[in-house]
């Protein structure tokens, strides 16, 4: 059974290490620690990482392993095989696959995947099974906090890169609540934060958030929200501590930011996406905000 299209499965993949890649596992006796803990035993995570642009990235176990399966999708395609039936998966949605079953998947070979992924079990982790075995959409808009979902992920992550001491294995794992309540509870998830808000300063981020790619004025950003210019500034300023258009420019670099740590594309690409149409300029004002140039930046990050 199908479901979606999917490309056919490859006989090897590659080792999972992959240019920007973050991971951490639990060892067994730091499991055994977890699984024992009467704050964590009921719900936790084994393994949870992050894995961009994983080209020929592949994953077979014939048995299934003993937790489950979360993989967030964030860019990219992939196929996702359960007991013989295949998924395609896609930016803005997540899978989980249940514990004990086969199962295999993989990156597509023409637009690979960029995937955030944990391994979680405990007795209450069986109570979220009405998500499980199926794709999950969550659809991209100015109120999807995608960002928070991934800063927690990446909080997570660095927390356990400080040190495997017990406060830091706890940490992560009483953290993991939060990040599975923003898969399975998404509208109230997306709610939690006041996205409804009438406040125009919050209004005009969301529609700035959602027009990276396009090239904003002050005047287009005020009409959006039903204000002067001079009004918007102000309340902008006196929220934020920067402009609109500064702020609309962050927001611009830390897509920059995030297009760029994926190997794919090269400075030039980004600054089309982003609505730049002159790519030194672009990289002027990455240095300015930033505080290195993207190609200095490349190197730093590759290091």
């Amino acid at each position: 059974m199908t479901h979606g299209k999917f490309e056919t499965s490859p006989k090897m993949g590659k080792e999972d290490r992959f240019f920007g890649d973050r991971s951490v596992v639990l060892s067994k006796n730091q499991l055994e620690y977890v699984k024992r803990n009467a704050r964590l035993g009921q719900l936790y995570f084994s393994d949870i990482g992050f894995y961009p642009n994983a080209k020929n990235h592949f994953r077979q176990r014939k048995k299934g392993i003993g937790e489950h399966i979360l993989i967030y999708c964030v860019d990219g395609f992939g196929t996702i095989d359960v007991n013989n039936q295949v998924f395609s998966i896609s930016p803005n949605s997540f899978f989980v696959i249940p514990a004990e079953l086969p199962h295999s998947y993989w990156s597509s070979s023409q637009s690979p995947w960029s995937i955030y992924w944990l391994h979680f079990g405990g007795k209450r982790s069986s109570a979220f099974e009405d998500y499980f075995g199926k794709i999950n959409a969550l659809p991209h808009s100015s109120d999807s906090r995608t960002e928070d979902r991934i800063r927690l992920f990446n909080e997570i992550l660095t927390v356990l890169e400080a040190g495997f001491i017990n406060e830091n294995i706890e940490y992560g794992n009483l953290c993991l609540n939060g990040l599975l309540a923003s898969f399975f509870y998404v509208n109230t998830y997306r709610a939690a934060k006041g996205v409804q808000s009438s406040d125009p300063v919050d209004r005009a981020i969301f529609f700035m958030a959602d027009q990276l790619k396009e090239t904003l004025t002050i005047r287009d950003i005020a009409s959006h929200v039903n204000l002067s210019e001079s009004h918007l500034s102000k309340l902008f300023r006196n929220k934020t501590g920067a402009s609109p258009l500064d702020y609309f420019i962050k927001l611009k670099m830390q897509e920059a930011i995030r297009l760029l740590t994926n190997q794919s594309m090269n400075v030039k690409e980004v600054a089309f996406l982003l609505g730049y149409k002159d790519p030194f300029y672009f990289s002027r004002l990455f240095t300015q905000h930033i505080g290195e140039n993207p190609k200095s930046f490349l190197k730093t990050t590759r290091k």
